[in-house]
C-alpha cells in the first residue's frame, strides 16, 4: 500500500530530458482520446494552447524537483494516485463526450446554443463542398467540442480548489501552512481535499457555461456520473497511497482491516501517537484500521451505476446533479465517522475520547445536503416530462 507502482533506476539527466518527451506523448494521446469525431480540431482551436499548457506543467514539475535534488538521481517513483486520477480524468472525458454528443442532438434540446453567423457559415461550407448537413448532428459535435474544453477548465479549477480547502485547513499548528508559507506551493507532496475541488469545479464550470451560453444544469447531469466514477479511482488511489484512512477496528483480525505498511502516510502519522508507537514498531504495520477508502469507493461506484440509470428517464434539468448532491453527502457524513486521520480538520472533538462529531468535510457535506434539497425542489417542474426526445423541456 504504497504509492508506487514500478521502481526506475534513472540517471538525473536522462530523467529530465524523458520528462519533456513523456509530457508531450501524454499531451498528444489525451488529446487524441479526446478529439471530437469530425471535426479537425482537437478539444478545438482553443484545446492546443491548454495541451501545451499541460505538456510544460508536467514536465516543468520533474525538471525542478530534479534540479531541486528532491528526486535522487535513482530510483523514481510511479505514483498510483497520479495514475488513478489520469485514468478517472481521461475515463470521464470518454463517457461525457458520447452522453453530451448523443443529448444535444435530440430534437428540441438546446445544450449549446449556436451562433447565426457560425450556423450559417457551416451551412454555406457543407452546400459548396456538395455535401448534406445534419444541423442536429452538427449541435451534437459542438456541444462536444465545449465538453472538453470545460473538462479542462474544470480539472484546472478543482486542482486548485482542492489544494486551496486543504492549505485553509492545514494552516494553524506548528506544521501548518502559517508556520511554513513555503510548503504551499510544494504541490507534489500532496495534499487536496475532495469538497474543495468540487467547489472549485462548481466554480470554474458556471463561469465556462455562462460564458459560452450553455446549458448548466444539463451539462452537469452529463458530467456528475463521470465525477462519481472517478471519485471510485481517486478513492483507490487514496487507498495505495495510505492517506484518507480510518479509525482501528474493534477486531483486530477484521476481514477488511487494512494494515498500512512502514513509509505509508498512515504509518508516518501514527507513530507519533505514543498510544499505538510500540506496535507499529515492533510489527512494521499499522494496526487493522477500518478502511474508509474501500468503503467510499464501493459507494461511490454504487452511486455511478444509480445515477447512469437515472439519467436515462430523468424529469428535468438538474435532477441528476441534485440528486448526487442529496446522496454523496449522505454517503459522506456516514464515513466521516469512521475515519482517523485527524489531520483532515476537525471543528468539534465529539466524543472527546473518540469524535465522529464534526469534521471540516461533515460541516461541508451538512450545507452541500441542504443546497441539493433545495434545487431539487426548486428545479423540478410542477409538470414533469421525461427528456428522452422531442417532447423534452429545454429548460
Amino acid at each position: 500500500m504504497l504509492p508506487l507502482i514500478f521502481p526506475w533506476d534513472l540517471p538525473g539527466e536522462l530523467l529530465t530530458a524523458l520528462a519533456y518527451v513523456l509530457a508531450v506523448v501524454a499531451a498528444w494521446l489525451v488529446g487524441r482520446a479526446v478529439q471530437v469525431r469530425g471535426d479537425d480540431s482537437v478539444m478545438g482551436r482553443r484545446g492546443w494552447p491548454a495541451i501545451a499548457f499541460l505538456a510544460a506543467l508536467a514536465a516543468g514539475i520533474v525538471v525542478i524537483r530534479v534540479k531541486l535534488g528532491d528526486i535522487p538521481d535513482g530510483p523514481i517513483r510511479e505514483l498510483t494516485y497520479g495514475v488513478m486520477m489520469a485514468t478517472a480524468f481521461v475515463a470521464g472525458i470518454h463517457l461525457c463526450g458520447r452522453e453530451i454528443e448523443r443529448l444535444a442532438a435530440l430534437p428540441g434540446q438546446v445544450i449549446a446554443p449556436p451562433d447565426p453567423a457560425e450556423l450559417a457559415a457551416e451551412r454555406e461550407e457543407a452546400t459548396r463542398e456538395g455535401r448534406s448537413f445534419d444541423e442536429l448532428a452538427w449541435q451534437g459535435r459542438r456541444a462536444r467540442h465545449h465538453l472538453n474544453d470545460l473538462a479542462f477548465w474544470i480539472l484546472v479549477s478543482s486542482l486548485v480548489g482542492a489544494r486551496v480547502l486543504f492549505i485553509i485547513v492545514n494552516w494553524g499548528g506548528p506544521d501548518g501552512y502559517g508556520a511554513h508559507p513555503e510548503k504551499i506551493f510544494k504541490v507534489w507532496t500532496g495534499g487536496l481535499v475532495f469538497y474543495g475541488g468540487f467547489m472549485g469545479a462548481v466554480l470554474g464550470g458556471w463561469l465556462y457555461t455562462r460564458k459560452y451560453r450553455l446549458h448548466f444544469r444539463a451539462m452537469g447531469d452529463v458530467m456528475i456520473p463521470a465525477l462519481a466514477l472517478g471519485h471510485f479511482f481517486g478513492r483507490i488511489g487514496c487507498l495505495t497511497a495510505g492517506c484518507c484512512w480510518g479509525k482501528p477496528t474493534v477486531d483486530p483480525d477484521f476481514l477488511l482491516g487494512a494494515h498500512f505498511p512502514k513509509g505509508s502516510l498512515a504509518f508516518n502519522d501514527m507513530v507519533r501517537n505514543p498510544a499505538v508507537r510500540d506496535y507499529l514498531l515492533a510489527h512494521g504495520t499499522t494496526p487493522s484500521l477500518h478502511p474508509t477508502q474501500l468503503y467510499e469507493a464501493v459507494g461511490e461506484l454504487g452511486l455511478f451505476l444509480l445515477l447512469l440509470f437515472l439519467r436515462r428517464g430523468k424529469r428535468f434539468h438538474g435532477q441528476v446533479m441534485a440528486t448526487w448532491l442529496v446522496l454523496y453527502a449522505i454517503l459522506r457524513l456516514s464515513i466521516e465517522t469512521f475515519r482517523g486521520d485527524w489531520g483532515r480538520g476537525m471543528l468539534l472533538r465529539w466524543p472527546a475520547a473518540d469524535p465522529i462529531l464534526l469534521s471540516t468535510s461533515q460541516t461541508v457535506g451538512l450545507a452541500i445536503l441542504g443546497v441539493g434539497i433545495v434545487l431539487y425542489l426548486r428545479w423540478r417542474p410542477r409538470e414533469q416530462i421525461a427528456i428522452t426526445g422531442a417532447a423534452a423541456p429545454a429548460a
